[in-house]
């Protein structure tokens, strides 16, 4: 198998294959549970900048399976979603991968703002999915935190791993008071950093695996099961 990733910043997905962030290492933990190995530590993956997503997506037309009144928004994500397909497309011929065994993942914050009006969650799901199939990508997994990965991350540490639902429901926007951010630092009791979120992740602070009442994190988990389902054995449960 051969992930391509792609985020928003350092402290997700991360920067480059060099500066691998959190959002990644969930994705490799979901994965290593079956698969007994580490994708990210066997080097079969790849992660493409924000900017260098923003640069491919602004080369793409318009197509009808977005629909007319699709808002500008979620448009955003299913360009997104097109651009990674295309370069997943470029990356199977370079590498000599099957595109039925390469796996994107493009991770997108649902939002930023309470009121910054970027549409439903389940529309932005829809819009990446639908913008993989359009490049007749059908292995793509969307990664849509709700409203943003702080939620989840603070599933660990501070709810430890109980009463997590909550944590959806509360506002992503950064100058909010008490915002996640500010209550991930807190938790921290230091600032977030993705070296910091990386060995809580390694040291086992952190396990995508134990976080089980959060939606947005759920979906994103099937998903990649649906995926794996394709690739890899069944999963016998204990």
């Amino acid at each position: 198998m051969f992930l391509l990733l792609s985020g928003e910043g350092p402290t997700d997905i991360g920067t480059s294959d060099e500066a691998v962030g959190p959002m990644s290492k969930f994705v490799d933990q979901w994965i290593s549970r079956r698969s007994d190995y580490s994708l990210l530590e066997s080097g079969t993956y790849k992660i493409i900048s924000e900017h260098e997503l923003a640069s491919r997506s602004k080369e793409l037309k318009s197509r009808s399976r977005r629909g007319k009144r699709t808002p500008v928004e979620t448009a955003y994500y299913y360009r997104n979603a097109r651009a990674l397909a295309r370069i997943l497309h470029e990356e199977s011929q370079t590498q000599d991968w099957n595109l039925e065994e390469m796996i994107p993942v493009l991770f997108r914050d649902t939002d930023n703002t309470a009121s910054s009006g970027r549409g439903e969650w389940q529309d932005k799901w829809d819009s990446i999915i639908n913008g993989f199939l359009a490049e007749e990508v059908e292995t793509g997994v969307p990664m849509v935190p709700k409203p943003k990965s702080e939620a989840w991350l603070l599933c660990a540490l501070r709810d430890k791993y109980q009463h997590c639902a909550a944590l959806e429901n509360e506002s992503g926007n950064d100058n909010s008071p008490n915002s996640l951010k500010s209550q991930l630092e807190e938790s921290l009791g230091e600032k977030v950093t993705r070296e910091l979120l990386n060995d809580k992740i390694d040291q086992g602070e952190i396990n995508i695996n134990r976080i089980e009442d959060m939606q947005s994190l759920n979906n994103f988990k099937d998903r990649l099961d649906e995926v794996l389902d394709a690739l890899l054995p069944p999963l016998i449960q204990d």
